[in-house]
This record gives C-alpha cells, structure tokens and sequence, in this order.
C-alpha cells in the first residue's frame, strides 16, 4: 500500500496521511484485493494487495 501511496504523492507532489489513505483505498469495494501474503522487514509485516476491479475511487481522494 505504501508503494501505491508514493505514486499518489508523487503524482500530486504533496503528502497524503499513510493511516487515511489506507482506509480509503481498502474502504471502496473491488479498489483493492488482499492476496492474503504479508512482505516482511522491519517492524510489523505489511499487508499486500492485487488491483481490484474497480477503477475509480468513490468519493475520491481529495488533496
């Protein structure tokens, strides 16, 4: 999720908060899919996910 964030903030050059934007994201049904693996390093194991099958956010993410 954080390399999904980087290409918001990158895109929008601005910071987006890592904890509502994971809410959203996850929040909006057929957005993201859980693989149901983790990625492992420091700290706690990160989630990952598959590009669901909707393509638009909604509400979308505002800056």
């Amino acid at each position: 999720m954080s390399e999904v964030r980087a290409v918001y903030e990158a895109v929008w050059g601005a910071t987006l908060d890592p904890a509502s934007f994971y809410r959203k994201v996850t929040g909006t049904d057929g957005f993201v899919e859980p693989t149901g693996e983790v990625r492992r390093g420091r700290g706690r194991p990160a989630a990952l996910f598959w590009a669901g099958s909707a393509s638009s956010l909604n509400p979308p993410i505002t800056r």
